[in-house]
């Protein structure tokens, strides 16, 4: 039977391995440049801010990047609101705003609504009232460009 210090010693051994993996990961993804590190960063702020599986993040984080150029580049919340419709999802103004702040920290509804309305005015989202909500969704980057 394996004593308490041999257990450790093995999980000790695995995190080594695990840590020199993901030392050469991040040097092989380092060296493929800055737009593979940005794409990284904004799907790591998407799995953290939003619980969102990792593979589903560097998803819409290339789909974000693609969309970017369009946006104002001093407009964060713009960013944020593309940012957030990225993952696909059509979500109404309210839940919108909701997620907007939850990912920069403050935000409100008439921001988020003017936004939306000149993003979709740039094309990049799709507004669509039913009864008194109105929906937004990112368009799809054939659509956008």
């Amino acid at each position: 039977m394996s004593t308490i210090e041999d257990r450790l010693r093995r999980i000790e051994k695995l995190l080594e391995l695990v840590l020199t993996r993901l030392e050469e990961l991040e040097r092989a993804l380092h060296s493929q440049g800055h737009e593979t590190m940005e794409t990284l960063r904004i799907a790591r702020e998407l799995t953290l801010g939003f619980s969102m599986p990792t593979i589903k993040a560097l998803e819409a984080a290339s789909k974000v990047i693609k969309l970017l150029p369009k946006v104002d580049k001093r407009d964060e919340v713009a960013k944020a609101i593309v940012k957030i419709l990225s993952t696909g999802e059509e979500l109404t103004l309210s839940k919108l705003t909701r997620r907007v702040r939850a990912l920069r920290g403050k935000a409100s509804r008439r921001i988020v609504s003017e936004r939306v309305k000149k993003l979709e005015r740039r094309g990049i989202v799709l507004m669509r009232r039913r009864g008194s909500r109105v929906y937004v969704k990112l368009r799809s980057l054939e659509e956008a460009e």
